[in-house]
């Protein structure tokens, strides 16, 4: 008997998975120009990518990361001799 919703097999794991973003979407969240964004790729700088075929997909984790590695202290933090977290 077919049912149209899917049955979950025993033992299978929850694959749910994030949506992966464009260069576009990338891009406007960075603050930068796609074209940026592709030059850092080229270069090999910059946030790592996934490459499916001739798409360039970025993962929401990648980023959040990529944005953390680059976080620097203020001047003031500096200054005070404070330490960022």
């Amino acid at each position: 008997m077919n049912t149209s919703q899917p049955r979950a097999r025993e033992g299978e794991a929850d694959t749910t998975l994030e949506a992966l973003l464009n260069e576009y979407e990338y891009a406007r969240i960075v603050n930068r120009s796609v074209a940026s964004v592709r030059r850092d790729r080229v270069r090999g700088v910059g946030c790592p990518f996934v490459k499916l075929g001739a798409l360039v997909r970025y993962r929401p984790d990648d980023i959040r990361a990529h944005i953390e590695r680059n976080l620097r202290p203020s001047d003031q933090d500096v200054q005070a001799g404070t330490e960022m977290p």
